[in-house]
């Protein structure tokens, strides 16, 4: 797990449990795991790193579960990408991710879709090694799933909110929340829903367009459990 997932050196492995080299290569050899060639070894070591944290993973997750993309073009690693149609939004990525020790590359662009008549903030960090095995969870096949080993925090129940959730006001009748689904298979829409009830917040999946219906009578503690926005310009969805 350390060597393939994690992607680390053997000298890494070796360094943190205390160990020389040489019983890594042996271990390696004896479960008949490929050492990696110089070629990746020296990419791998010369890649960004960065120190995925349990806050860091909740928010990329919720990120994820909305419009977040991981992006790879090479074995080693892996990038997250956004596009916002707010700068505001798109700075407050930047920031957090760069409080979480993963920089941004460049800036962010301002992009003009002409068939939609409107701007988005196109936002990506650098690539960094850690973020490649969470890219393979979410995208196992080239395709984004809903990984079910993943916990609904508050946290990335916000960021999933936030990204592709909003609070739906129909006329002589209570608010409630619908959260965004269309692209996820249905088996993973049914997890969630599930992953959601656990919670004890009242949701069905919507035959109609595979979206979360959060019942009215659970919209007020989902926005409990989800606590405040934390950024100006979604604050309207908490109203």
């Amino acid at each position: 797990m350390m060597y393939w997932i994690k992607k680390l050196s053997m000298y890494q492995i070796a360094k943190e449990i205390g160990r020389s080299c040489m019983p890594i290569r042996y271990w390696l050899h004896k479960f008949n795991i490929p050492i990696r060639s110089n070629q990746e070894s020296v990419r791998l070591a010369k890649g960004n790193h960065c120190k995925v944290s349990k806050e860091a993973l909740e928010w990329i997750n919720g990120e994820l579960l909305g419009d977040g993309h991981l992006e790879s073009q090479s074995p080693c690693s892996a990038r997250f990408q956004y596009d916002s149609k707010y700068l505001e939004y798109a700075q407050y990525v930047s920031d957090t991710l760069n409080f979480f020790g993963i920089e941004q590359c460049g800036k962010i662009n301002e992009r003009y879709y002409k068939d939609m008549g409107c701007y988005t903030y196109h936002y990506q960090s650098r690539y960094y090694v850690e973020l490649l095995p969470i890219r393979k969870q979410w995208y196992p096949n080239s395709k984004k799933i809903v990984p079910k080993d993943i916990k609904l925090t508050p946290l990335t129940l916000r960021q999933y909110y936030i990204g592709d959730g909003c609070l739906a006001h129909p006329q002589r009748a209570r608010p409630y929340i619908i959260l965004a689904t269309y692209g996820f298979p249905i088996s993973d829409v049914e997890w969630l829903v599930n992953e959601l009830n656990k919670l004890d917040f009242k949701a069905t999946r919507r035959n109609s367009d595979n979206s979360i219906h959060i019942s009215t009578f659970s919209t007020q503690d989902f926005l409990n459990y989800i606590g405040k926005c934390p950024i100006e310009c979604y604050k309207y969805k908490w109203r």
